[in-house]
């Protein structure tokens, strides 16, 4: 069954983290809509088991190569 993960639940995952990039992306409704989109096909394409707090760790990991939306400054 395909999940809807809305912005305000990317919102609330990035508020618990206390990295700088969590911080500034709290700000960007952007970013926290194309974590959500990206994480719920990650869901439906895969089929591998992550949370959300688990995929906003690897978006965070990685930010270098998301581009420049993305970067901490």
């Amino acid at each position: 069954m395909f999940r809807i993960t809305s912005i305000q639940e990317v919102n609330e995952v990035l508020s618990g983290f206390q990295h700088p990039l969590a911080q500034k992306w709290l700000y960007n409704d952007l970013i926290k809509k194309t974590i959500a989109v990206s994480y719920d096909y990650w869901l439906e394409d895969t089929g591998i088991p992550m949370t959300l707090d688990e995929f906003v760790l690897q978006y965070i990991d990685h930010a270098e190569h998301l581009g420049e939306m993305f970067a901490g400054d």
